[in-house]
């Protein structure tokens, strides 16, 4: 019962860790997009989602390498 709880624990605080530096990341992608649409060149702000769309894929993209990197480690014998 103590590894289940233990299992559940690590899983449940992996996930809150991680998503949740996944979405400050977002939300900041987001505000460094609304700051170029605001004080930016028009020719900037025409580009400012397309920005704001790659922030988010290179974020995702790190986050999914840190994850493998942690499910590697877990995996290595001791």
């Amino acid at each position: 019962m103590n590894d289940l709880l233990r299992g559940v624990w690590d899983n449940t605080y992996g996930l809150l860790v991680d998503d949740g530096q996944l979405a400050i990341g977002a939300i900041l992608a987001l505000a460094i997009t609304w700051l170029i649409a605001q004080y930016a060149s028009e020719t900037l702000r025409e580009d400012a989602g397309w920005l704001l769309l790659a922030m988010v894929i290179v974020l995702v993209l790190a986050n999914l390498y840190r994850a493998g990197q942690n499910a590697r480690r877990k995996l290595r014998p001791r």
